[in-house]
């Protein structure tokens, strides 16, 4: 799986674990876009095959790593 579709559902759990969200129309577990269907509708077993979280299976390093340098980052942006 891309890194772009990984971070895509990493994202989909984090913020739906962040507080209340208008929920997607077709599963009500993550965010709908827009009144549309979550990332996790709209691709697994479409796109991909499944979501690594849903799956009870780790995340790759590769976007942990990439996640982690994009917060470090962030972090240091908003000192300056």
């Amino acid at each position: 799986m891309c890194l772009i579709c990984e971070g895509l559902l990493y994202d989909e759990h984090r913020r739906s674990e962040a507080g209340p969200f208008d929920p997607c129309p077709t599963c009500r577990k993550f965010a709908g876009n827009d009144g549309g269907p979550c990332y996790h509708c709209f691709s697994v077993g479409e796109t991909i095959d499944e979501c690594p979280e849903c799956s009870g299976r780790a995340w790759s390093d590769g976007m942990l790593n990439f996640f982690a340098e994009m917060a470090e980052e962030d972090a240091a942006a908003s000192v300056h």
